[in-house]
């Protein structure tokens, strides 16, 4: 693979997430946000399993592709609305 894919790969799945956990259910993912309106969530295999609305197969669904967890979305904007997660200038 070439370097500079290797550090984009890196740039979108690792560098500048916070860890933020669900109020909800406990699982923690790693998030950023690029902007108001984009959130990067990094989710593991375990946090997948372990979500209570992607067990019961809840959620905004798309063709059947679970796009993502209420909750979580819950809790992060509480993690941006106390300063947790900085959102960048627009």
């Amino acid at each position: 693979m070439r370097a500079d894919t290797v550090a984009d790969i890196r740039l979108y799945t690792e560098v500048g997430l916070v860890p933020v956990q669900c109020a909800a259910c406990g699982v923690e993912v790693g998030v950023k946000k690029n902007s108001r309106r984009h959130t990067s969530i990094q989710w593991t295999a375990s946090a997948v399993r372990q979500c209570r609305e992607f067990a019961a197969g809840v959620g905004d669904t798309s063709g059947g592709l679970q796009l993502g967890c209420g909750r979580l979305r819950e809790s992060i904007a509480a993690a941006v609305a106390d300063g947790t997660i900085v959102v960048p200038d627009a």
